[in-house]
């Protein structure tokens, strides 16, 4: 059981109470116990309580985590600016014995010490290092399969690197990894780690601060269902400035979701009970999509291995080795096995594409798995034959299988090789055998 002590800084209680509530929501589920901290104050965040003075930042940083270090237990913070912030400050106070010197001198008026016997973790660290993934994965009821998601670290999850190590700064990939452990896609985007633009209102900007929200939006909006993230800050930004450019009569609509909202849908709680209806970009769309695609995949898992499948998609090393592929170079298995991770199933058996396959086992014989492309396309030619779908060819071969037992008959040409009537076919026997497996073709 993993038990913290909870730093929610200002704007989540304050603006968003829907992520303090999403997040206890969660984290319960998960087991972990988690403790308020009295007394506490604005982290504070750098961009605007810095400028004041180093010492003010220091000490009022310095402060909460003396509070915090009364309770014994490692802060948890669920807002990326106060994450950095205090993580910031941690280090420096602790490389730095003249500057914690200097702290712990103006602390001690108000009877605290900062002695940095306490950790600070961001909750993405908590969730992927302490929790771990498999664990969360027990918890999912209801998973994201074949949904896009678009990673939004944000500049303070992961930077200063000086002071937050957790992660790659630049390649980061816990945050991507929390995703798809509830079943959706972390898409791969230019602007994934582009600023949010957040701190240009506060410089009186707002213009350029809606355009740099307007850069990701834009690239989001043609690849994605959906913004992920954990930063108050950046919500607000793709949130709420969003929906201002949508009342000026941009045509944007990319819902935004703070990370625990994800999560907590994925184990079954309801929007409503998630408070998302206080979103300001409606989330009916994203949420009418998931269950599309849930059903869609539910039905989909009772045919194939999905986990199998999505290997094969993901490696594709076999697929220039596909003879047909070497005549044809316009089939492209791959694709045909995309499209049904996409929720294209339908369009798929209804392609000629997928009887191109020849079963010659190349793509078998060279998998490391032995899973082979070719047994993806066996079952979706038996879907395609169950739904009266096929070449004519090869539906004439499986009526004169059904009828003769065999895939031909006798000609005079044996004659001329003075060869003796062939054996009695066993079709009769056949017929009757076949009629107890309840796989004949009735076409």
């Amino acid at each position: 059981m993993s038990e913290y002590t909870l730093f929610l800084g200002c704007m989540i209680p304050a603006r968003f109470p829907f992520m303090e509530k999403s997040t206890r929501l969660v984290l319960s589920k998960l087991g972990c116990v988690l403790h308020d901290l009295p007394e506490a104050t604005c982290c504070p965040t750098k961009s605007i309580i810095k400028p004041m003075g180093n010492m003010a930042w220091y000490v009022t940083a310095a402060r909460n985590l003396a509070i915090a270090e009364k309770a014994g237990l490692d802060l948890l913070v669920p807002c990326n600016g106060c994450y950095s912030t205090l993580k910031s400050v941690e280090a420096e106070l602790l490389v730095n014995p003249h500057l914690r010197t200097q702290v712990n001198s103006i602390l001690s008026s108000a009877g605290l010490e900062y002695r940095g016997n306490i950790g600070v973790k961001h909750l993405v660290e908590a969730l992927h290092d302490d929790i771990g993934i498999p664990k969360i994965k027990q918890h999912i009821i209801k998973p994201f399969d074949g949904m896009k998601i678009a990673s939004h670290h944000g500049c303070h999850m992961l930077r200063p690197s000086s002071s937050i190590f957790f992660d790659d700064p630049n390649k980061p990939k816990k945050f991507d990894a929390l995703i798809e452990a509830l079943g959706a896609k972390s898409i791969e985007y230019e602007t994934r780690m582009l600023c949010c633009g957040g701190n240009l209102n506060s410089a009186d900007e707002p213009d350029d601060a809606a355009a740099m929200a307007r850069m990701k939006l834009l690239e989001v909006s043609k690849k994605a269902e959906a913004i992920a993230l954990t930063c108050p800050s950046c919500f607000m930004q793709y949130d709420s400035r969003q929906y201002l450019m949508q009342k000026s009569g941009e045509k944007l609509n990319v819902p935004i979701l703070f990370y625990p909202e994800l999560l907590g849908l994925a184990m079954g709680f309801t929007p409503q009970e998630l408070g998302m209806d206080m979103h300001r970009i409606d989330v009916a769309g994203f949420l009418s999509e998931w269950d599309s695609k849930y059903n869609y995949f539910s039905t989909l898992k009772t045919i194939f291995d999905l986990n199998s499948v999505r290997k094969c998609y993901e490696c594709a090393a076999c697929v220039n080795d596909c003879p047909v592929v070497k005549i044809t170079p316009e089939f492209n298995p791959n694709d045909i096995i995309g499209r049904l991770l996409s929720g294209e199933l339908d369009a798929v058996i209804g392609s000629h594409d997928i009887w191109r396959c020849v079963d010659c086992y190349t793509c078998y014989e060279l998998c490391p798995q032995k899973m082979g492309m070719n047994k993806i396309f066996d079952k979706l030619k038996t879907i395609a034959l169950e739904k009266g779908k096929g070449p004519k060819g090869f539906c004439a071969s499986i009526e004169m299988f059904q009828k003769e037992g065999r895939l031909g008959e006798p000609t005079s040409a044996r004659k001329k090789l003075k060869l003796g009537e062939p054996p009695r076919c066993g079709a009769d026997e056949l017929k009757k055998l076949l009629l107890q497996t309840g796989e004949r073709n009735e076409n």
